[in-house]
């Protein structure tokens, strides 16, 4: 993750948030402070922060960004990016060229280490998505960075919003879920996410850790080695034990297999 700060210069350089960018994902989210109004926000996030939304997604805050940076669509983009040193358009790297500043208002863009970001702002990235697992009935299974684990019902939150209507159709789309970068929420697509905070809001707590999730993993499932080990026997018998459905592995990566123990227990 790679944090800048975004300042107003008209207001004596006043902290207003952070613009956040993940280099794997090429996803930029925000940060702002809660006690900016839609007056000294970021005006794209007006509507955001008068609902009470100060954690912005990845969609409006690429929107930020990109207006802060010269459009793709750009007459003599070629030589423009010549001239920067730049053989390709990248929006992050054009970012920081221009420190995010912009015609239409004071704000710009600060560099900065993790390490420099206000207690507030930490202590919300603290509270974001650690992992998720699905259960049946498009239930999924939430941990979050602080240690909080909840129950999310997916399909009683948008069973009238069509942009889910063939997630919540389809277990096997369904459990395509995964974290977004930096735990900012889950998702399936970019465009179909839920936030962190919606999360914790609409979650029931559950009594499940992820502690939990990871002691049964580590003490109760064995992959084909160790299955080779606890019966004595070499890897082609485990294959033959899979091939007749004695052993059935609950995942299977290359030649290897994942299986719980109380079934490898079984053949000893």
């Amino acid at each position: 993750m790679i944090a800048f700060e975004i300042r107003n210069k008209a207001e004596k350089d006043l902290l207003i948030g952070y613009l956040f960018y993940y280099t794997g994902s090429k996803r930029f989210y925000s940060e702002i402070l809660s006690d900016m109004d839609e007056w000294n926000a970021p005006f794209i996030f007006a509507g955001h922060i008068k609902r009470g939304i100060y954690s912005i997604d990845s969609i409006w805050s690429r929107k930020f960004a990109e207006q802060r940076i010269i459009p793709p669509d750009r007459q003599n983009l070629g030589s423009i990016l010549k001239e920067n040193g730049l053989k390709t358009y990248d929006e992050f790297k054009l970012l920081q060229l221009s420190e995010g500043r912009c015609a239409q208002d004071d704000l710009y863009l600060v560099r900065i280490s993790e390490k420099e970001i206000v207690p507030e702002i930490q202590t919300r990235l603290d509270k974001k998505v650690l992992d998720v697992m699905t259960l049946k009935d498009f239930n999924a299974l939430v941990f979050f960075k602080d240690g909080l684990s909840l129950k999310v019902d997916i399909k009683s939150i948008f069973k009238e919003d069509r942009l889910f209507n063939n997630i919540l159709k389809h277990n096997e789309i369904f459990s395509n879920i995964r974290v977004s970068p930096g735990g900012n929420g889950i998702e399936w697509s970019e465009e179909r996410f839920i936030s962190a905070e919606k999360l914790r809001t609409v979650g029931k707590k559950s009594d499940i850790t992820y502690e939990d999730i990871k002691g049964f993993i580590t003490e109760r499932l064995s992959d084909t080695s160790e299955s080779s080990r606890m019966l004595n026997c070499s890897r082609q018998y485990i294959n033959q034990l899979v091939e007749n459905k004695r052993l059935i592995p609950i995942r299977i990566c290359g030649n290897t297999g994942l299986f719980p123990k109380c079934i490898v227990e079984r053949e000893v």
